[in-house]
């Protein structure tokens, strides 16, 4: 069973008159990276959200947004430096007495001056705030690995579909590839006797090192018996548990260089046609695989 790393989810958490929403989405990365975006004042469970994300996937960039609406007990609270009041008021007796001003400084005046207003940020309990949090974080990670896992398996379906349709290609071709030494020492002979007008006597025994060292250079059924190996070994990864995403994206590696090199070893129109059918499959696998967690 494969996972995809495309995924979303989303849940609510109602604490304290405040409604925090919760979304998270993922997609491919070669590694596993949380990216969490929430307010100042609960970043302090930002590596615990990391932590908890690590619990429920392996591979993919996961964005984490969370989003407070509403006041409750997060509201800021109002007070003024009373200490800095005094000495503000006493700066200015003094200079009313010494200039023989008057002194007209009042309360409101007094809170306007510079930092006397202090914003208090409310302590925040954050045992409990992470307890109901933490809840909706793994709600929303169920849903988020439940898109992963349904997408996964279509894909899982598509490229087992694909690999059949590559053992096909290759029977193809593995059933071609005598037939092509023959062909060559058809065309062979036939050139001879134009060139020569027929007149010329044929060595038998040099036509046929001709087409053992031809046959030689464009045998490919080394080639295709690792390409059928490597197609089954997919096969079964696509069966295991755990995280296949980088096996596979190996093993159609080697799948490539294998038909690569077919594909410079044949020089048959009829092989080199599948060798493109094979790579325009392989390169769609590719696609799915890069995308494989």
């Amino acid at each position: 069973m494969i996972n995809s790393m495309t995924g979303y989810g989303r849940s609510e958490v109602v604490l304290n008159a405040n409604v925090y929403t919760i979304e998270m989405k993922s997609v491919n990365h070669r590694y596993l990276d949380v990216c969490v975006k929430m307010p100042r004042k609960i970043s302090f469970m930002e590596e615990k959200i990391k932590q908890c994300m690590k619990q429920h996937i392996t591979r993919g960039r996961v964005d984490v947004f969370i989003n407070q609406a509403g006041q409750g007990e997060i509201s800021k609270a109002v007070t003024l430096d009373k200490d800095l009041g005094r000495a503000y008021r006493n700066a200015f007796e003094a200079l009313s007495e010494e200039l023989g001003l008057k002194n007209d400084l009042t309360a409101s005046g007094l809170a306007r001056l510079p930092e006397m207003i202090i914003l208090e940020e409310p302590e925040v309990n954050e045992d409990a705030l992470w307890t109901e949090l933490e809840k909706g974080i793994r709600e929303a990670a169920g849903q988020l690995c439940a898109m992963r896992a349904s997408e996964g398996k279509n894909m899982e379906d598509d490229l087992k579909l694909r690999i059949q349709i590559l053992k096909g290609y290759i029977d193809e071709i593995g059933a071609l590839s005598p037939d092509y030494s023959k062909a060559y020492r058809e065309r062979l002979m036939k050139r001879i006797q134009e060139l020569t007008d027929k007149e010329f006597e044929v060595d038998e025994q040099r036509i046929a090192m001709e087409v053992a060292i031809l046959s030689e250079k464009t045998c490919v059924d080394e080639e295709l018996v690792r390409f059928r190996s490597h197609l089954n070994q997919m096969e079964e990864t696509l069966n295991q548990k755990e995280t296949v995403g980088r096996k596979l994206d190996f093993m159609l590696q080697e799948v490539n260089r294998e038909i690569n090199t077919i594909g410079s070893k044949a020089s048959d129109f009829s092989i080199n046609s599948l060798v493109v059918e094979v790579k325009s499959e392989l390169e769609k696998m590719r696609e799915q695989v890069q995308n494989i967690e």
